[in-house]
């Protein structure tokens, strides 16, 4: 009774693998020959370590293999015909060996170990892997290229079996550069090749890839070319590698290195890896080796020093997929989970048995594909035919819960033993059996994908299955399971299985789903926690706004943008959201200000205390802010900042509209659809698409990548488009409001109109919509009527008599009336909040008041001769014709004084002309400083106020339903400040219109071309007039020039007047866009005339001296050339007509002769230059100029109506009078300026193009305008479901179903052919048909129904014929009833041999996998577990668990499975009691053996040496305590059962391995057994006993009866999974029966701390409980003759 030891490194149950450690003297040789290989290793002629990568340096620094230290020669009676070839590199040909050479105990031959090691004698001598092997640095890995299936490369690397997970995970993520799954796939079934049916197969294939792209999942199998791997592997050849998704597919082969057929082809001596490795595929594949998948794309092989030895990768490959399980996914800090393990059966035998049942131990979701034979198809079987029972159970609280209990019926039963000994033969039957069962005791971890006609066979339903039982197995954890559907992104999955109608989820738990989501970018997660429940307001505080943009990816432009600004404005370590806001600023314009530049509570935030808890600095606050904001507040400075640092973020709401936040957001990321989702959800919908596009088209305009910038124009011509669709919306609708909305004032825009945001983005097409032509027509006509024709107004012009008459004016009555009644009402709004103003704050403030001379209520009547007359001299249509005629007079006095008047002498002409161009120059002025004041600063307003109006206004701005008024004076709020450029309106709240300091106004002045030809005409005109007033007769004549050349500049100065005119003013841009293609024709143009000049020169006049004339003469000759000026003259002139001598021609008597040898080679230079510069280079530049104009012209309409605002604007904001005269309307500004009575505007008019609405009024325009945008939108959804190429789609499916159906009836028809006709085609002679589990019950249910009422028709038919008046039982229903009988007889007593062999052949000490641990134990077959049975192969594993090894006082203090055999003689005595430790080591079964000082299990092995998770060596006593009671109906009579009573005993469901069992405990060390079994009942199963004191003295003496009067059913060893060879546990099982049930009804069952519920369970044959429990009971029932 030898046994060989293999030595496992003891875990805790917690710890992760790579924290095992070996135990000390079997860690001693490995280290020892480890230290020996690495020595010997580095002077193997290994090529340099720096000449190797990093992949190669890492892998032969930290990778190890195993190798066989000593050759035992294999003893020659084993089969040796069975054995495959072995291929020695450099000995021999391959496929052939040696007869004579002999094979190792390792299975390599004696060849393979080399003449150094040491050699043992052939036969008996013990050889053990973790003795006789070492590990040694690997010599096989890098990548391999499988010949013949494509070039692609895969990774593999050959690893020690005792490798540390630390550095498999390294070299997987680090090393290969994997990234982190979000679920793992293990897949197990058939080593061996089997069929499957074409459908399953394709469904299979495609749902398995559908489900690994859509999650990023990793796919581990065995990685051979056969059986279930093969399978995989087709899939991703198949599905996988072809796929168009950029997540790449991983599936890993984890193989058993010695199994591996040509393996040599994968090693390298050098040990250098190979890159590539040229790997083949045989066709024949030797036995007990198998080829490696071509379709894997990564290879782990396992190596434990032994060849042709399966199941060595099976240990390794658990720890890996647990260490795997140990990851978490990259799914955020707050919404990541562990990774998630999926099982997926496929076919597969008894190992595929004891992988789902160590799966299901390990509650690991397992699922099955039904279909595809063996053993899946039986654990599909037993699923499918077992009930799922739930039973009520009582917590430790005392609150009744639900526990399903999986209930097999004895048909069923019997039947799942019928098909394991079909599929698997009579061997290990009972194991097999039971697996199946224990397999199945959480139903919840187990998901049957069933794949029939009529089922839910189709390519999404297997994908959906792996998801839905990963699901499953977390159903009570909601939150757990939104993470895994985030994670996957698969939101079907969330829809269906997570938000169903029967569940509710609070929504402040999605905040940090949502979250992660937003970060992630899952939009339609997003969408759905929306509606689902998420509010916006309470979900963004400034905290998680702060964390989307600090959790950007370093590489993509915004986090480069936002770094920039950080650096620039000081911030250390994180982006503050005053960063954001500088940078919308710098993407919009200046004219925008964020409103994270104004409000103190975003703009003082402490970030760094905000995301990390700690404040790094206590932020200082400039300037006049301190002093303002300590006196409005009455508290030191320290301590206002102080509360600024440690404000609750979680005030609701932080954000008065979290969509724009989180839209402004999503748009800098350039996250279109998610920008879209919350651009529909959001406000001001016009106005969010246009921020939107002017936002996209500057970051295309920053980035140097071409195709992000595409992707951004792209983007922004999408949101251009959304907001020109809005906008013509709610114009079709009505075209008031729609106009309204393009003036209204954008509180949450940075205070500006749609009309503005368009133009300062330069969105011509948004310009160019009716709705906005219509409001420029208004503009432009001012109070005049659009009736009036163009003719009509140039006649009032010319003749003003003729205005009263001829002019028609708008009725304005109701709109006065509508305009008056909505500037009292913003004016209440004022009202109302100033009042509450005064409630906070005793200091007096400034209060707007409504005009008394206005009369609200009142309409106006018709309009007078005076405002009339004002009317038209206003109109902006009037101001212009008045400047086109002022400017036309300018022109034609400029050209009378320099054609008639420009003398020595100054004229009157001349004066007014220097006037007039002053005027010019003063409205020039009054442009940019009227710009300058429309862009006013806090600092600069705050300047205007007293201390404690200072005050009064920071307090109120930092309210954000207070309202600052800015302009006290103003009479009413639509004021707006008039400017070129720019139409703004000041905010009453403290916002900004813009942070720019002059020089940034001044660049914004200069855009305007125009005003550059203003400033231009200016200049030139003063230097003009500086050389004419100089007392030099030749400064007079220079003077002349210059003002010559400034008329002509005054000249192109009105072309600017064309841009009103249709067809002229996109000619102008023309002219633009050509002179500048012009510019760049010309830089190539003059490398052609610069190089022919001067070459063409140097010929002509050689050694000329140089000057500037000469330069002059150079570029004279080539340019002239290109307009056909050839001077063949000069080239062609003789003396005497010129001449050589240089004192001649230098003094310009005679020209130059040109050189004799120019005559003939430059018109030849001439010649070739002409052809280039004229016919080549010149229709260049025609063709850019058509391709220009062909650009223009196409959009026409927008660059005119684009140009026509511009005008308008111009014109709008101009003073009435034209020049000169415009001089008056300067001085009066100038004075109003210095009184100050009005700084901003130039009337106290309403402004036609900004306006602001009262609150009830804006509400009411935005709720409109959100209305008809939500219909445009649904409306575009509809729509384009309906197009052709989703009809297409959605008919494609319907097609593919259905052919898919009638391909599944040929199948099934073909298999089982039909009655009274010949099948399709012939099934196979063995093959077995069976139907769905439901229809063939529900068709045998009919049949036997059929077959009754037929036997008993006929017997009645012949009693009524002999007219017997009887009722005897139909004797065929007699028969019936007794074959019935006789077979659920027949299963039970099945099911009862069933439980007693499981009992007799220690079944549950022999589970694979030991419980709490990842220990397998070594597998002991049926026939091997007795030790009087030889099983020389025995090698079993040594496990002693942590808490054990720590000597608690329940375990022994000596550790004797880790000393040596003579050291542990008389440590323990055995077979006796203990003293020394008060331990009763005697068994009740009798004398057990001890062995080399340790004992051994009387019932045989285990497949584990050592105590496992039990105390003491030897017996380790416990009691177990079985009370029952008689179940009794609602009015108190016993339940029978087939002429028996039904028995009920209490049962525990334990918390370790959520099973059943009987309410015992382990025996303290001195504790007699009785007093255990009491104890352990109570503590266990009563709980507390009973909430009323004064019962519990009568329920103890009760109880103590009880148990005083119990039988002793069993004693002897127990069949517990924590048994091990060297420790087991022996019980005595006493039943505490109450027959009346007097005493145990009063009891209250309530789980003890130890156990999670506890309930009555009725005895059944079908119960599934822990450990040998079920023997126990059914020994009950047969005591008390009950029903079992």
């Amino acid at each position: 009774m030898d046994k060989k030891v293999t030595k496992v490194s003891p875990a805790d149950p917690m710890d992760t693998i790579e924290n095992m450690e070996s135990p000390s003297h079997g860690k001693s040789l490995i280290s020892l020959h480890y230290n020996e290989e690495a020595v010997d290793a580095e002077n193997v002629g290994a090529a340099p370590v720096e000449t190797m990568t990093y992949q190669q340096r890492w892998i032969r620094d930290n990778i190890k293999m195993r190798v066989c230290t000593k050759f035992v020669e294999k003893p020659t009676n084993v089969n040796s015909d069975l054995l495959p070839p072995v291929r020695v590199p450099g000995k021999g040909l391959p496929g052939i060996q040696s007869e004579a050479e002999p094979i190792c105990r390792c299975g390599y031959p004696r060849s393979t170990h080399g003449q150094s090691l040491s050699s043992g004698t052939s036969g008996m001598e013990d050889w053990k892997v973790d003795t006789h092997t070492k590990a040694t640095r690997t010599n096989a890995f890098g990548t391999v290229e499988f010949l013949g299936f494509g070039e692609n490369e895969r990774n593999y690397v050959r690893v020690d079996v005792d490798t540390k997970m630390k550095d498999m995970m390294e070299l997987m993520m680090d090393v290969w550069g994997l990234e982190k799954p979000n679920l793992l796939i293990s897949v197990t079934g058939g080593a061996k090749n089997f069929t499957m049916k074409q459908k399953l197969k394709e469904e299979f294939r495609r749902g398995l890839m559908k489900v690994a792209r859509s999650t990023g999942a990793w796919i581990i199998t065995g990685g051979t070319n056969a059986g279930v791997m093969k399978h995989v592997g087709e899939a991703v050849r198949d599905y996988g590698l072809v796929s168009a998704s950029t997540n790449p597919i991983i599936v890993i082969g984890v193989a058993t290195w010695g199994c591996i057929q040509n393996k040599e082809d994968l090693t390298d001596s050098e040990c250098r890896g190979k890159w590539p490795a040229s790997y083949r595929l045989g066709k024949k594949q030797r036995p007990k080796e198998s080829f490696l998948d071509p379709n894997h794309t990564h290879f782990v092989l396992v190596d434990n020093g032994t060849q042709h030895q399966f199941g060595v990768e099976i240990p390794f490959r658990a720890w890996m997929e647990n260490s795997i399980a140990n990851m978490k996914t990259n799914t955020g800090k707050n919404a990541s989970v562990y990774v998630p393990v999926v099982l997926l059966v496929l076919e597969g035998g008894p190992g595929t048995l004891e992988t789902a049942h160590q799966a299901v131990a390990n509650n690991t979701p397992i699922v099955i594909v039904q279909g595809s034979g063996r053993a899946a198809d039986i654990l599909a079987y037993a699923y499918q035919n077992s009930i799922g029972e739930e039973i009520g159970a009582t917590d430790q609280e005392g609150k009744t819960k639900k526990i399903t209990q999986t209930i097999f019926d004895a048909s069923v039963e019997a039947e799942i033993r019928n098909q394991v000994e079909e599929n698997f033969g009579k061997k290990n039957l009972v194991r097999h059996c039971e697996m199946v069962k224990e397999t199945l005791k959480n139903r919840d971890l187990v998901t049957v994908f069933e794949f029939s006609i009529g089922g839910r066979g189709s390519s999404k339903d297997i994908d959906r299955a792996i998801l839905q039982a990963l699901l499953r197995a977390n159903k009570d954890q909601i939150f757990d399971q939104l993470k895994l559907a985030l994670a996957w992104n698969r939101i079907d999955i969330a829809k269906s299985e997570i938000f169903t109608d029967d569940r509710f989820i609070q929504p402040s738990m999605l905040f940090e789903i949502m979250q992660s989501a937003l970060i992630l970018n899952r939009v339609t997660f997003v969408e759905l926690l929306m509606d689902n429940g998420v509010n916006l307001k309470d979900f963004l505080t400034k905290k998680r706004l702060l964390k989307l943009y600090n959790h950007i990816n370093k590489n993509i432009q915004l986090y480069q943008l936002l770094d920039k600004i950080r650096r620039k404005n000081g911030n250390e370590k994180y982006i503050s959201l005053v960063d954001v806001g500088c940078l919308i600023q710098d993407l919009i314009g200046d004219f925008y200000t964020p409103w994270y530049l104004i409000d103190p509570k975003v703009r003082d935030l402490d970030v760094e205390y905000l995301l990390d808890g700690v404040s790094a600095k206590c932020m200082g606050m400039p300037g006049i802010k301190k002093g303002i904001l300590s006196m409005a507040t009455g508290q030191k400075q320290e301590t206002v900042e102080n509360e600024l640092l440690t404000s609750d973020e979680f005030q609701v709401p932080d954000f008065d509209n979290p969509f724009q936040e989180l839209f402004l957001w999503a748009v800098l990321l350039n996250r279109q659809e998610m920008a879209k989702i919350l651009w529909k959800g959001g406000k001001d919908a016009t106005a969010a698409a246009l921020v939107a596009s002017g936002m996209l088209n500057s970051l295309s305009r920053q980035t140097d990548d071409t195709e992000l910038a595409k992707k951004l124009k792209e983007n922004s011509q999408e949101f251009s488009n959304l907001a020109i669709a809005v906008l013509n919306e709610c114009y079709d609708v009505e075209e008031k409001k729609a106009q309204n909305l393009l003036i209204r004032e954008l509180e949450h825009w940075g205070a500006a109109t749609c009309v503005l945001l368009a133009v300062e983005s330069n969105n011509k097409k948004f310009i160019s919509q009716t709705a906005c032509q219509t409001l420029l027509n208004n503009v432009w006509m001012g109070n005049l009527s659009l009736d009036n024709q163009l003719l009509q107004l140039l006649l009032c012009v010319f003749i003003p008599p003729l205005i009263l008459p001829v002019i028609k004016f708008k009725d304005n009555s109701d709109q006065d009336g509508v305009e008056n009644l909505e500037r009292k009402g913003v004016l209440r709004d004022k009202k109302r909040k100033l009042e509450k103003q005064k409630t906070l704050s005793s200091i007096p403030v400034k209060e707007e008041k409504e005009d008394p001379q206005v009369d609200y209520e009142s309409k106006p009547s018709n309009l007078s001769f005076w405002k009339k007359l004002y009317y038209f001299y206003t109109a902006p249509v009037i101001i212009f014709a008045h400047n086109v005629l002022s400017y036309v007079i300018f022109l034609g006095l400029y050209s009378y004084i320099l054609l008639v008047k420009f003398n020595k002498d100054v004229s009157n002409e001349e004066i007014i002309l220097i006037i007039w161009v002053f005027s010019i120059f003063a409205e020039e002025v009054r442009q940019v400083t009227d710009h300058t004041f429309s862009n006013w600063t806090p600092c600069s307003l705050l300047s205007q106020y007293s201390i404690y109006e200072r005050i009064t206004i920071y307090r109120t701005s930092t309210n954000q339903n207070a309202s600052l008024i800015i302009n006290p004076s103003a009479s009413n709020n639509t004021q707006s400040f008039r400017g070129k450029n720019h139409s703004f309106h000041p905010p009453q709240k403290m916002q900004s219109s813009s942070t720019k300091n002059f020089n940034t106004k001044l660049q914004s002045y200069i855009t305007d071309p125009w005003n550059i030809v203003d400033v231009a005409t200016i200049f030139i005109f003063v230097m003009g007039i500086v050389l004419r007033f100089l007392p030099f007769d030749s400064t007079l004549e220079a003077a002349r020039c210059v003002m010559a050349l400034n008329l002509v500049i005054f000249f192109f100065r009105i072309l600017h007047i064309f841009s009103v005119h249709k067809q002229l003013g996109p000619k102008l841009v023309m002219i633009g866009r050509m002179l500048k293609d012009l510019l760049y024709f010309i830089i190539i143009l003059m490398v052609f005339v610069v190089s022919y000049s001067i070459a063409a020169y140097s010929v002509m006049y050689p050694n000329s001296e140089l000057s500037i004339v000469l330069v002059y003469n150079v570029m004279r000759l080539g340019y002239w050339n290109l307009y056909g000026e050839l001077f063949l003259e000069d080239i062609e002139r003789e003396e005497p007509d010129c001449s050589f001598d240089d004192s001649v021609y230098s003094n310009g008597s005679l020209p130059r002769c040109p050189s004799a040898v120019s005559r003939y080679a430059v018109p030849i230079l001439m010649g070739f230059y002409v052809l280039f510069c004229n016919i080549l280079l010149l229709n260049l530049l025609i063709a850019m100029f058509s391709n220009t104009y062909q650009i223009v012209q196409e959009n026409t309409d927008q660059y005119w109506c684009f140009q026509r605002y511009r005008l308008i604007y111009e014109y709008y904001t101009r003073p009435t009078l034209a020049p000169p005269l415009i001089l008056i309307s300067h001085m009066a500004l100038f004075i109003r300026w210095i009184f100050g009575k009005c700084s901003f505007c130039l009337s106290s008019q309403p402004s036609d193009l900004i306006k602001r609405f009262s609150s009830d009024k804006a509400r009411e325009l935005v709720q409109w305008e959100n209305m008809i945008a939500d219909a445009f939108m649904n409306r575009l959804e509809l729509e384009e479901k309906k197009n052709i190429e989703n009809r297409v789609i959605n008919t494609q499916e319907s097609i593919h179903e259905l052919f898919f159906k009638l391909d599944e009836l040929q199948d099934l028809q073909a298999t089982s052919g039909s009655s009274g006709q010949a099948p399709i085609s012939k099934a196979p002679v063995n093959q077995v048909v069976r139907m769905p589990p439901q229809m063939d019950k529900r068709l045998l249910a009919l049949e036997e129904q059929m077959q009754q009422s037929t036997v008993a028709l006929n017997w009645i038919m012949k009693i009524l014929q002999e007219q017997e008046k009887n009722t005897r039982v139909a004797p065929m229903l007699e028969d019936k009833r007794e074959n019935e009988k006789q077979k659920k007889e027949k299963d039970k007593a099945l099911v009862k041999n069933t439980v007693e062999e499981r009992k007799r052949l220690n079944y549950k000490a022999r589970l694979p996998c030991y419980p709490q641990s990842l220990i397998n134990r070594f597998p002991v077959p049926d026939h091997k577990v007795s030790w009087e049975i030889p099983f020389p192969e025995y090698d079993p594993v040594i496990y002693e668990a942590p808490e054990v090894k720590e000597h608690p006082y329940w375990a022994d203090t000596i550790d004797l499975i880790f000393m040596k055999p003579e050291e542990r003689i008389g440590k323990i005595k055995f077979n006796e009691y203990d003293d020394l430790n008060k331990v009763n080591r005697k068994s009740y079964v009798g004398t057990y053996q001890v062995q080399d000082g340790l004992p051994l299990n009387p019932t045989g092995r285990t497949g584990l040496i050592g105590r496992g998770l039990l105390g003491r060596y030897g017996p380790n006593h416990c009691g177990d305590p079985i009370v029952t009671r008689w179940k009794r109906d609602d009015i108190g009579n016993v339940v029978m059962k087939e002429g028996k009573k039904v028995l009920e005993f209490v049962a525990i469901f334990r918390k370790d391995n959520k099973l059943w069992s009987i309410p015992g405990g382990m025996c303290e060390p001195g504790q007699k057994v009785s007093q255990c079994l009491k104890a352990e009942f109570t503590e266990e199963a009563l709980g507390s006993l009973v909430e009323d004191s004064n019962m519990e003295e009568k329920i103890k003496s009760d109880l103590k009866i009880m148990m005083e009067e119990g039988e002793e059913i069993y004693k002897g060893i127990c069949d517990d999974p924590r048994n091990t060879d060297n420790s087991w546990l022996e019980t005595v099982v006493f039943n505490y029966h109450d027959d009346t049930g007097k005493v145990l009804h009063p009891f209250l069952l309530r789980a003890g701390e130890t156990v999670e519920a506890a309930s009555w369970l009725e005895v059944s044959s079908s119960l599934m409980l822990h450990s040998s429990h079920l023997y126990y009971v059914q020994l009950v029932a047969e005591k008390l003759n009950a029903f079992f």
